[in-house]
């Protein structure tokens, strides 16, 4: 029985920077997504509606910007929206870099990012669900 073992350093056509800074661009379009709906005009339902979905997505995209929530932390929209960008994107960035270090194809490295930001977005519903149960 013979196996193929080599101590050769591997070739990866799949750069771990460049992965890293694709894998960006999830979070991007969230966040872009929740910053579209406005934050100082009135509105009628629709946009509480929008505006609810919009803070959704934002936590999806940045899950750490709940820490600025606490009411002893006195902060402005503003250092929310920095908070958790500042802090959820080098997470994103690190998915991106660690899915291109295992792949070595762009098509397999989409593939799995793609099922990470499912799961991801998957795993935050169902936790907001969970929260939600229990406030009501």
């Amino acid at each position: 029985m013979t196996q193929d073992v080599t101590f050769a350093r591997r070739h990866h056509t799949v750069s771990p920077l460049l992965g890293g800074l694709v894998g960006l661009v999830y979070p991007t379009i969230l966040v872009g997504a929740a910053l579209s709906v406005g934050f100082r005009r009135g509105g009628d339902m629709g946009d509480f509606a929008a505006s609810l979905l919009g803070s959704v997505l934002f936590l999806v995209a940045a899950p750490t910007a709940w820490i600025m929530s606490f009411s002893f932390i006195d902060v402005t929209r503003f250092t929310i929206l920095a908070f958790g960008v500042a802090t959820s994107f080098p997470f994103w960035f690190l998915v991106g870099s660690g899915l291109a270090r295992g792949t070595d194809r762009w098509t397999t490295w989409a593939l799995r990012y793609v099922v990470v930001s499912i799961a991801w977005t998957a795993f935050n519903l169902l936790v907001f669900a969970v929260v939600a149960s229990f406030a009501s």
